[in-house]
């Protein structure tokens, strides 16, 4: 059984390895922010980032589109959450969950547990598996997810290029209906 001093440490590794510059990697962020916009995120809302990372979206948001509202970072690096089971602890605006559904065992289940508990909405982006051998792109990758999938779950999807290759990853939002 992982303990939770071990899942820190096995993120923090994860986290520590050699990847692209952010400036390469922003693509996503943007793309995820552009959603966040259309759908109206204010500054009194409050996103939370599941899988932050290196908080890198909040980055993005602050930096280079202005927003003021409340940033929350889950992720196993702080404080060693496992998404395989983790369960938002009350509902909050928006949830973010970008390059995390192609690490999980089950990603419908986070996608459940995020829109049950999204007050506004909730933007995923991941590798598109009908350009990228998903499994091949990273060890920590386990489960492919794909457009069809995302739209099964009632998200409205947009095809972009964030690792090299024409439309090789996919942004999805699904919003709240009001």
């Amino acid at each position: 059984m992982i303990t939770v001093g071990d899942r820190i440490q096995q993120c923090e590794q994860y986290i520590h390895q050699p990847r692209t510059p952010y400036a390469a990697r922003k693509a996503r962020y943007d793309a995820a922010a552009d959603r966040l916009f259309a759908a109206r995120i204010s500054n009194y809302d409050i996103l939370v980032d599941v899988g932050a990372g290196l908080t890198e979206l909040d980055v993005c948001l602050r930096v280079d589109h202005g927003w003021r509202g409340r940033y929350v970072p889950v992720d196993g690096w702080l404080d060693g959450v496992d998404l395989e089971t983790w369960e938002p602890p009350r509902s909050f605006d928006w949830f973010a969950a970008l390059e995390v559904l192609e690490h999980l065992h089950n990603p419908g289940r986070l996608v459940k547990a995020m829109q049950q508990h999204a007050t506004r909405g909730v933007v995923i982006t991941t590798p598109n598996p009908a350009v990228w051998n998903v499994l091949a792109m990273d060890p920590a990758h386990v489960t492919p997810v794909s457009r069809d999938t995302l739209e099964k779950w009632g998200f409205t999807t947009t095809l972009h290029t964030f690792y090299g290759k024409y439309q090789d990853g996919i942004t999805g939002l699904w919003t709240r209906a009001l």
